[in-house]
């Protein structure tokens, strides 16, 4: 029974809210007392309806006192005051004049149904059993000593009994009750926790997925590209870097595979060290690994764009989006049939975008097998997992078109 509060506020709202019910129904038992006295007092003469009425008065009022500041030392001080008022009573009240054959009457009921319902300090279901049963207790030893002053018949008041016997079933099942809901909390925690794990590890599986893929097919596209002969130093140091990755403890993280020089020089031989306005030491936003992929492969790339929107994206962001780039570079250089791509790069709606098309034979996307992972993993994954989208159109010997956007910012 959480009425859908957190775990740790279920416990003290409810706690109090049980004690506020019970000072209520205790103000209405005080507050029947007290018109009973004065009604009394006025219409049948009774002088000690009057001391009634201001007896259970203070206890009504040490009850306010006791829910606006819920302490040991007030509630106690209401228990005692309590006690006393119903000493008092019962010496009134089992007076011969009276005629009341025991304690088990209406009058003594009021106040000692009042005192069980104390509320008290602290709380937790045991803290207000406690209280209940203290004020219940007290209140019987004091209508049993009132009774024994005018030698009457002390019995259990029933009310009493009753209020009782309602406080510790409810305070028993809101105890219940919050074991229960503390175990399926726990319960759905670890779910949680699993369907976390899962999704981790389903993450970790993509990334080495397009890892391995990126690694393997980039490098045999530009060994056959070379054509015969060595293998160049740039290549060779590529394919060293990246074997290094793949069995390093950075293998699942985004890394451009190449350094600042090969996209500079993939890019007419810019610096990669002088911005767009020509000051040293910074290194613009682009696209490393794309840049160097084309070139490994020998595509000729003309691209249009300003590379400067790719700085409104994180690095862990820029760097899915320029793997997932290279992909498509990749592609056209392997399945295309041309020798020569176009690369734009755009921002719009909060999104930058970047567009690969070539001119070659094109294919249908619903023909592509299974077991092919390079659109479905290499491009797609990677730039979903940033939250972006990817939307290709194809079309036999025209050409295709692949518009990758991710929003911006990001890690």
């Amino acid at each position: 029974m959480t009425l859908g509060l957190p775990a740790h506020l279920a416990r003290d709202s409810l706690s109090r809210a049980l004690a506020h019910a019970g000072h209520c129904a205790a103000w209405v038992c005080l507050g029947v007392g007290i018109a009973i006295g004065v009604l009394s007092a006025t219409t049948g003469g009774e002088i000690a309806g009057w001391s009634s009425a201001v007896l259970l008065g203070v206890m009504a009022a040490l009850l306010v006192v006791v829910a606006r500041v819920p302490t040991v030392t007030t509630t106690l001080l209401y228990l005692i005051t309590g006690t006393a008022v119903v000493l008092a009573l019962a010496v009134l009240v089992m007076a011969p004049e009276y005629r009341f054959e025991s304690t088990n009457n209406v009058i003594l009921a009021l106040p000692r149904v009042a005192l069980v319902l104390v509320g008290g300090a602290g709380v937790g279901s045991v803290l207000g059993i406690t209280w209940a049963v203290l004020g219940y207790g007290l209140g019987e030893a004091a209508a049993f000593l009132g009774a024994a002053v005018d030698g009457a018949d002390w019995v259990p008041n029933v009310a009493a009994v009753a209020a009782l016997g309602i406080v510790v079933v409810a305070r028993s099942f809101d105890g219940i009750s919050r074991r229960w809901d503390a175990r399926r909390e726990t319960g759905l925690h670890r779910a949680s926790q699993q369907t976390r794990e899962l999704a981790i590890r389903h993450d970790y599986e993509l990334r080495a997925t397009a890892r391995l893929h990126d690694t393997a097919l980039s490098h045999l596209v530009a060994i056959a590209s070379a054509g015969s002969g060595p293998v160049d130093d740039r290549l060779r140091d590529g394919i060293r870097q990246d074997l290094g990755l793949i069995v390093g403890r950075d293998w699942a993280v985004d890394h451009g595979a190449a350094s600042a020089d090969d996209a500079g020089r993939a890019c007419a031989g810019g610096d990669p060290a002088t911005d767009g306005a020509g000051r040293s030491g910074v290194t613009a936003p682009s696209l490393e690994q794309a840049l160097v992929s084309a070139a490994n492969a020998g595509l000729d790339l003309h691209v249009t764009g300003d590379f400067a929107v790719l700085g409104l994206l994180g690095p862990a962001r820029l760097a899915a989006l320029d793997a997932a780039v290279a992909q498509c570079l990749i592609n056209v250089a392997r399945h295309a049939g041309v020798t020569e791509a176009e690369l734009a790069i755009g921002l719009g709606g909060g999104e930058v975008t970047v567009a690969v098309m070539d001119s070659g034979v094109g294919f249908d996307e619903a023909e592509v097998p299974e077991d092919r992972i390079g659109l479905r993993t290499s491009i797609r994954a990677r730039v979903e997992q940033e939250g972006g989208n990817v939307r290709l159109w194809s079309t036999r010997n025209v050409g295709t078109t692949v518009v990758l956007a991710v929003p911006e910012g990001g890690e």
